[in-house]
């Protein structure tokens, strides 16, 4: 993964670049906006993780200037994590919003998400099991037969199928599917889960199988 930081924070520059180097991936970072703009055009990254507060400018408009120029998937990283900042941050194009602290494990898992998410809009449509879904339509298809899911089922199935045999626990759904208008309470999730699996169940859908994992969330395997 070839990533992009800009960050004015030299210690967080320094421990990320560190640990995602030590994971394999290649890391370049730029300490403000001006910076940012000469690396995306001389090295073109996969991804780029991007602070809010920047010397020359914001990182709100640095993402809308990435995904005009450059067309790469953008991570806000920031320590602004109200609902009003997540909404400008999305509206602006990124396609993830993580708070400060995370750990590296959980920033990596975020990234490979976006990563694998902005491939399916141009590549092939994701197909778990007997399942086929296409992100630029929300459309399911079960053994060719389209299913009749909700777009909220729709992005709640496809983060599952995205995250093929792993947990995924309420919050994290949350975070995914209800970013831009989250519930008041994680049973929402459960109520769609039931929704979501009865209609698997009556398209004869035996795999892949929505199991609850206790004390965790749910997994598509």
């Amino acid at each position: 993964m070839k990533v992009m930081l800009v960050d004015d924070d030299a210690e967080i520059r320094l421990g990320f670049t560190t640990a995602l180097r030590r994971r394999g991936h290649t890391v370049d970072t730029a300490v403000d906006v001006a910076s940012a703009r000469l690396l995306a055009e001389r090295t073109t990254p996969d991804v780029a993780i991007i602070d809010v507060m920047l010397p020359d400018g914001d990182g709100f408009s640095l993402c809308r200037e990435i995904r005009t120029r450059w067309g790469f998937p953008t991570v806000m990283l920031t320590a602004r994590d109200e609902d009003a900042d997540v909404v400008v941050g999305l509206d602006a194009g990124a396609d993830d919003y993580i708070a400060k602290p995370v750990s590296v494990a959980v920033l990596e898992a975020r990234l490979r998400t976006v990563l694998r998410r902005s491939s399916r809009l141009t590549a092939e449509p994701l197909r778990v099991g007997s399942l086929e879904l296409r992100e630029d339509s929300a459309e399911a298809l079960a053994d060719g037969e389209a299913l009749p899911l909700s777009a909220t089922e729709f992005r709640l199935l496809h983060e599952l199928a995205l995250n093929d045999g792993h947990a995924l626990s309420r919050s994290r759904l949350i975070d995914a599917v209800w970013a831009q208008s989250p519930p008041d309470t994680p049973r929402v999730v459960d109520t769609a889960i039931q929704r979501l699996r009865a209609k698997l169940t009556a398209a004869n859908v035996s795999t892949p199988q929505l199991e609850t994992i206790r004390g965790i969330g749910y997994r598509l395997r």
